[in-house]
C-alpha cells in the first residue's frame, strides 16, 4: 500500500531522543518530512515523522525493526469537527 489522496502515515514517538534515532535510519529508506506531533496523536514527543509514497509493508518492516519505541498511524485528509481520522497500525 502506498500513500493515497486520503491521507498520510506518521510515526510519533515518546522522547525526543527516540524521534530523532529513528528519523536518522528513516531518512536513508523513505522520503520523510519531521514534523510537530499532530494534536489527534496522544504521544509524548512533540516531534513525529510523516512518510510521503512508501510502501506500507517497507514501512511496517522498517517500524518492527526499531529499537526505540514508537507508533505507526495512518492519518485522514478529512476532518470531522476539526480533527483526523486517526488510524494506529502498529
Amino acid at each position: 500500500m502506498t500513500e493515497i489522496n486520503d491521507g498520510f502515515y506518521v510515526m510519533a514517538f515518546y522522547s525526543a531522543s527516540h524521534s530523532i534515532q529513528a528519523e536518522r535510519l528513516a531518512n536513508k529508506l523513505f522520503n520523510l518530512t519531521v514534523i510537530p506531533t499532530p494534536r489527534e496523536l496522544t504521544n509524548d514527543c512533540g516531534i513525529a515523522i510523516r512518510f510521503h509514497n512508501c510502501d506500507f509493508i517497507e514501512l511496517e518492516t522498517f517500524h518492527k525493526t526499531l529499537t526505540v519505541p514508537a507508533d505507526l498511524y495512518f492519518l485522514s485528509n478529512e476532518k470531522t469537527n476539526g480533527k483526523r481520522k486517526v488510524k494506529k497500525l502498529s
